[in-house]
């Protein structure tokens, strides 16, 4: 299975019970808590009020292949190559890999995302 996107979300949230402490912490991290959430009983994290101040994920509209190339090639770049390092380009990966982050993203990166929000 490819890395990123949503079969491998589904994936995860099927194996939840096979996954690694480490793995379900790395995901309910990237996710906010959706897939493969941590172990009941496990103390809450003191980063959870703060993952609920900051949208999990930004909606963004179809892009054009332009518009695209124009995010990932402007203030985006860095958060790409942090937070969305093992995501294979093309098929609109990439993309949807930093709106599912907009929690972590540098404040330069959202400026540059929120005119291709959907609304």
């Amino acid at each position: 299975m490819p890395p990123g996107g949503a079969p491998a979300i589904e994936c995860l949230e099927k194996n939840k019970a096979k996954v690694s402490a480490g793995c379900a912490k790395a995901v309910n991290a990237a996710f906010g808590g959706g897939a493969a959430a941590a172990p009941a009983g496990a103390a809450p994290t003191a980063a959870a009020p703060a993952a609920a101040a900051a949208p999990a994920t930004i909606t963004l509209r179809p892009l054009l292949p332009r518009e695209e190339l124009f995010i990932v090639r402007s203030a985006c770049g860095a958060d790409i190559r942090t937070l969305c390092a093992g995501v294979a380009p093309g098929g609109g990966r990439i993309i949807q890999c930093i709106s599912n982050r907009a929690a972590s993203l540098s404040p330069a990166c959202k400026e540059v995302l929120a005119p291709f929000a959907a609304r």
